[in-house]
This record gives structure tokens, C-alpha cells and sequence, in this order.
């Protein structure tokens, strides 16, 4: 496909395989994420029973969802960091309390809940990729502690050479959810992409996006004239949704462009 000027990445289940999924996979797994509460509420001394701060988490995302629902967004995003300092700021009503801790608990309970590695062969392609030039951007559901997760992988799996995330993708294709307030599938969450690209007087038909979601990747990437690659490693699912290409292990996308 040497028409193809830019790929795009979702990122859970596509680059990363995260041990309980994305936020909305994570919350729904509660029986799963009590020892997490434990250890974040002894690792930082919060004064506050691990059953209690468990039960003040979802009810603080749901109803952080429920009021930009009602603001008419079909799809919102949270950002959880926001709902971490919400949290924090009520054990810690002294004002004492700043952004950097939050995120700092935060990434720690992201971390012993929900650990992530890459999926096979991801590394490979996307310095294979590099290597051939091409631009990569992404546009994933995400949260603040995503690009910290992605640059800490390819630090690793570089031993250093690769120091941030952005040194692969191009930040100006980067489009993570808990920066726009919307989450895919929502059209929403693909404007600023295509805004971008407009700007750069390129077209969706000129790139694609790779994803392992029919409903939340595939169509709505469809939708807007992008060209697709459904990520299934597994078997994919009989659907109205007709993507480009179907891979059942990343190494074959560098065979396709």
C-alpha cells in the first residue's frame, strides 16, 4: 500500500495488552480490585478504609459520566486523574494536596491493577515502521497514565534508546480520549484527527487506522473514509463491519504496507 501516508494506533488490546483491559474494563472487574485498594491505601498511608476508597472510585466515575451525559456527550471520557485529586482532596481537606500526588496514587493503583505489556511483535512493527518512515499517530481511548505507560515500555524494550513515546508517534497525531472528553466509538473522537490531517492537506482514505475493536475502531474509523485494520488475534466475529484487512498477529500489517 505505498499510497499510505499515516497509521494510527489504538492503543489497549491493539499495542498494549493491559492484564484487566481499559477504565470501563477495569471498574467492572470489582471483585478483582481489592488487594490493588489495599496496597495503594498502606503504600501512602491514606486515612481511609480500602473498602470505602474501592466504593468512592466508582461512584466518582459514574457520576462524573452521568453529569457530561446530561451536558449532551454521548460518549464522555473521565479524566481520572481529576477523579483521584476529588478523592484524595476529601482525606486531605488541609489544601495541602497537590495534582502531582494524585497522579503519583493514581499511576500506582493503575499499576498493581491492571499491568500492562506489549502485545507480540508490537515493538517490532512499530520500529519496523519507523525505519520505512512512516508517520504514526494515535488515537485511543486513554488516560493520562497511557503515554507514561507507552514511554516506560519502549524505554524498556529499547534498553534506553527510546526515551518517550513521542519519539515514535508524531504528536501531532496523538489523540488520547481523557484529552478530548470523548471516547470512542463517539465521531467526536476522531474530528480532531481528521482536522488535523485537513490541515496537512491530507485525506482518511490516505491513511489507517489499526484497532481490535469492530465497534469501537473499526466503524467509526470507516465511517470517516479511513482505511482499516481489524487487530484479531483470536478469531474475529461475523460483522456488517467489513474492515480493510484482518490480521491475527501485527507482524502482518508490515507485509500488507
Amino acid at each position: 500500500m505505498s499510497d499510505m501516508n499515516v497509521i494510527f494506533w489504538d492503543v489497549y488490546g491493539t499495542l498494549i495488552a493491559a492484564e484487566r483491559g481499559d477504565l470501563d474494563s477495569l471498574i467492572r472487574r470489582e471483585a478483582e480490585l481489592r488487594t490493588s485498594f489495599e496496597r495503594t491505601v498502606k503504600n501512602f498511608g491514606l486515612s481511609i478504609s480500602p473498602a470505602r476508597l474501592h466504593d468512592l472510585f466508582l461512584r466518582s466515575i459514574e457520576a462524573e459520566r452521568e453529569a457530561r451525559r446530561a451536558e449532551g456527550i454521548m460518549h464522555p471520557e473521565v479524566r481520572v486523574d481529576e477523579i483521584w485529586f476529588k478523592m484524595l482532596e476529601k482525606l486531605q481537606p488541609d489544601a495541602s494536596l497537590t495534582v502531582n500526588f494524585a497522579r503519583e496514587v493514581a499511576l500506582f493503583f493503575e499499576r498493581q491493577a491492571n499491568p500492562k505489556q506489549w502485545q507480540p511483535r508490537a515493538y517490532e512493527v512499530l520500529t519496523t515502521l519507523q525505519n520505512r518512515r512512516f508517520r504514526q499517530g494515535i488515537l485511543s481511548n486513554a488516560q493520562f497514565y497511557t503515554p507514561i505507560e507507552l514511554s516506560a515500555l519502549l524505554r524498556h524494550e529499547s534498553a534506553g534508546a527510546i526515551c518517550t513515546y513521542e519519539s515514535v508517534f508524531d504528536p501531532r497525531l496523538v489523540f488520547f480520549s481523557f484529552e478530548m472528553g470523548v471516547a470512542k466509538p463517539d465521531p467526536a473522537a476522531f474530528r480532531p484527527a481528521v482536522e488535523a490531517l485537513t490541515r496537512e492537506n491530507l485525506v482518511p482514505d490516505s491513511c489507517v487506522f489499526i484497532g481490535d475493536s469492530l465497534v469501537n475502531d473499526i466503524a467509526p474509523a470507516e465511517h470517516l473514509g479511513f482505511r482499516t485494520v481489524l487487530y484479531a488475534p483470536v478469531r474475529a466475529t461475523e460483522s456488517p463491519v467489513k474492515p480493510d484487512l484482518v490480521i491475527h498477529n501485527l507482524s502482518q500489517l508490515l507485509e500488507w504496507l
